[in-house]
């Protein structure tokens, strides 16, 4: 379940945010100094293959890029048109016109995994923010692969302040720690945000498989820190036992905590991972469960979860903390919305069942107009 960010979180974004809207850049370079030691001397940084990058990185990055593109070509919705007593209505999905990636020091995989969605979606400029220590060559390289307009070499809430009030972007996107996710509740007053994300989440339920195997993608996601979590499921006792055991050798004072728990049935499975909502569900031995799940961010089959973080998956900007209940992956429909249409080419009856309606609600000008 969801925890509130902390108290002490919002308080430290809030001061950046509200120095940033009331100060600007001067404010933004000030905090940069004061929490990461660095002021950069170019804010916004366009994007450019750099001779010095390690061409083989940005290859792996490029071709993740290609199979994400595959899918999200798919998903971009069609518009819809419709005729009915005299009226022409219309669905029609647009693209906002900026957004801004937040993207934590050298994670060129989140870089591809915000920046080919948006892409997709037809964004007219696209910036990512990430701390001065992450302006790599290779995410310049891979930003101008992409499309990206400019790289704010700027972290934290200040980055995103910048972005929201400087560049004027519509909507941020993006993972990192408790402050970043802060700022973006604090900004979402003045502009789009994907979620508020909170520490890697992971279910896996296993059957039929080697131990090591099953419990090697649950290490994986723990490996992001202290506050990560993981719950292994298994009809098989003798399996939940081993990957419990695996799991109590090797874990480290930087890992997350890992609950293993045997079930009954598929069904009692599937019902205890809906109510979790986990950010990544792994299914190892039994794919009809995949099916049978409703709440999860993504889910592998027979495949470790960072399989679909870095090449294979619909996005790793995962709903986390039981959102998955409601909201899912970023993809083009993040950064799209819905504009309705609607057209009078002839009188309608529909008009007059529009008059007792705004006349029952007590408008009555909505009615006059109408009439």
């Amino acid at each position: 379940m969801r925890e509130p960010l902390p108290e002490e979180a919002l308080r430290a974004a809030a001061e950046i945010v509200d120095d940033v809207r009331a100060r600007g850049l001067a404010a933004a370079l000030e905090w940069s100094r004061r929490l990461d030691g660095v002021e950069p001397g170019d804010v916004v940084v366009p994007p450019r293959r750099d001779q010095a990058a390690d061409g083989a990185v940005v290859e792996a990055a490029l071709e993740a890029a290609k199979s994400l593109e595959r899918v999200y070509a798919r998903l971009r919705p069609a518009d819809v048109v419709d005729y009915y007593e005299g009226v022409l209505r219309a669905v029609s999905w647009r693209p906002v016109e900026r957004a801004a990636l937040y993207v934590p020091a050298k994670y060129i995989s989140t870089l591809v995994m915000l920046a080919v969605p948006a892409r997709a979606a037809g964004v007219g400029e696209i910036y990512v923010v990430t701390p001065p220590r992450g302006v790599t060559p290779e995410l310049l390289t891979v930003a101008e692969r992409l499309g990206v307009r400019g790289v704010v070499s700027l972290g934290g809430p200040q980055g995103l302040a910048y972005a929201a009030f400087q560049i004027g972007v519509d909507l941020l996107a993006g993972p990192g720690g408790v402050y970043v996710q802060a700022a973006k509740y604090l900004l979402s007053r003045y502009v789009g945000i994907d979620g508020i994300e909170g520490p890697t989440e992971l279910v896996v339920y296993a059957e039929g498989v080697e131990p090591r195997r099953a419990i090697a993608g649950a290490l994986a996601q723990l490996e992001h820190g202290p506050a990560s979590f993981a719950l292994f499921l298994s009809r098989d006792r003798s399996l939940v036992e081993a990957a419990e055991g695996i799991y109590l050798r090797e874990r480290t004072s930087s890992m997350g905590a890992l609950e293993a728990r045997a079930v009954s049935s598929l069904e009692e499975a599937a019902g205890i991972i809906d109510e979790v909502a986990p950010e990544h569900l792994e299914v190892w031995g039994a794919p009809q469960l995949a099916q049978m799940v409703r709440n999860a961010g993504a889910i592998s089959v027979d495949a470790p979860s960072p399989l679909l973080d870095y090449v294979a998956g619909i996005s790793h900007v995962l709903p986390t903390g039981g959102s998955a209940r409601w909201r899912g992956a970023v993809t083009p429909l993040t950064f799209m919305k819905p504009v309705g249409l609607a057209w009078l080419l002839a009188d309608t009856r529909l008009r007059e069942y529009a008059v007792r309606l705004a006349e029952y609600e007590g408008f009555k000008r909505h009615a006059d107009a109408l009439r």
